[in-house]
């Protein structure tokens, strides 16, 4: 009898170890949401049955995996299970007014999957809880003649887990665009603070009325010019109105970011970096001028009435490797750098600090009209 005792301790001392060890690795009171309990957007697929079902062809922003948790107040670390062999794709995750966002670190070949530490989202109310998953930028491809390309598909999903944690949260309030503090970086009276990004730059910006007007329509223009802060800017939220007047909708116009003046050979005029650009093609984009020389991000939204001739509002924010626009109040773009830390090739890791500038854009005679630059630093 005493040996059957001693067999039944040994049964639950063990079994308690087990608890333990299992309750350290997945956290206490974690949740784990997988694939085959989300409600998924048309043209996302579920294959397979329980623990193993996953959501496949994810490739657009209007697309979401969704799932609904009930959860205490405090802080999760969210950890997704996906497989993504190819590298570049992002996503944000929203809950109960917070948001996350990162990179997709890429998996091994095909369905391997691994697991993705998207960060620590706070959950301010206990109750119900709808999670949200969106894919804000595709994956990179490198083509046959081997020209790299955001084209790719985003992750293949399985499930979601939080985990309760002790840690700071690392999400964001989505209403964080009304925490704006803004100091002016134009006068409304004269260049101070601001430079030519060459010698003739200068003398294709005028100020009328209290406004910077770049071009003009009685002559086109055979390089791009812009005027520049003459300090850097990292982290900011900068926000501007621009107009444009056009003979047609070849307009171009811009505002670079966290950039520099390029150094190449027969491009002293030319700046490399990101810009909010201006023209009729992709309205609200995030173009990274002289380097990759093509949109970055998904086409998140689009304002409605837009007419470039009134009065329209960017918003710019760059926090760490995140760079997010808004027009007229529509987020256009959420773009995560990928190489901050991979050398983008021929260019070196891309730099998180530079000036801030205008461009007027070569070609059509043309006209763009900047006013109330307001900056606040981060």
């Amino acid at each position: 009898m005493k040996k059957y005792i001693l067999l039944i301790a040994i049964l639950v001392v063990a079994s308690l170890c087990v608890a333990f060890i299992t309750g350290q690795s997945k956290g206490k009171g974690s949740v784990t949401l997988s694939a085959s309990d989300a409600a998924i957007s048309n043209g996302l697929t579920l294959e397979g049955t329980g623990q193993q079902a996953v959501i496949r062809n994810w490739d657009s922003p209007a697309q979401s995996i969704r799932w609904t948790a009930k959860l205490r107040s405090g802080n999760y670390r969210v950890l997704v299970d996906y497989a993504q062999p190819l590298f570049g794709s992002a996503v944000t995750i929203d809950a109960g007014g917070q948001q996350l966002a990162a990179l997709v670190p890429p998996t091994q070949e095909g369905d391997d999957f691994g697991t993705m530490e998207a960060g620590v989202l706070e959950v301010t109310d206990s109750g119900k809880v709808t999670i949200a998953l969106h894919g804000i930028q595709h994956s990179i491809v490198t083509n046959p003649d081997g020209k790299r390309t955001v084209t790719g598909p985003l992750p293949v999903v399985r499930s979601l887990t939080l985990v309760p944690t002790d840690q700071a949260a690392t999400s964001e309030t989505l209403d964080i665009l009304e925490e704006f503090k803004g100091k002016s970086l134009f006068d409304g009276k004269t260049f101070d603070g601001w430079e030519g990004n060459d010698d003739e730059a200068m003398s294709h910006f005028r100020i009328e009325d209290g406004v910077i007007v770049g071009g003009s329509l009685e002559s086109s223009l055979a390089d791009n010019h812009f005027i520049r802060t003459v300090r850097d800017y990292q982290d900011f939220e900068l926000r501007l109105k621009y107009k444009v007047t056009a003979t047609d909708d070849s307009y171009n116009g811009g505002i670079q970011i966290r950039s520099q003046r390029s150094t190449l050979p027969g491009q002293g005029c030319e700046m490399v970096g990101y810009q909010a650009d201006i023209l009729a093609r992709r309205t609200g984009g995030l173009y990274d001028e002289k380097r990759r020389s093509d949109f970055l991000g998904m086409e998140l939204g689009l304002p409605e009435n837009y007419r470039p001739d009134e009065w329209n509002e960017f918003i710019i924010r760059c926090e760490g490797h995140r760079v997010r626009l808004w027009l007229n109040g529509v987020q256009t773009t959420d773009h995560i750098e990928p190489y901050t830390d991979l050398p983008l090739e021929g260019f070196g890791t891309v730099g998180q600090t530079g000036r801030i500038a205008l461009q007027i854009h070569k070609g059509t005679p043309c006209e763009v009209r900047y006013k109330d630059l307001l900056l606040q630093e981060l």
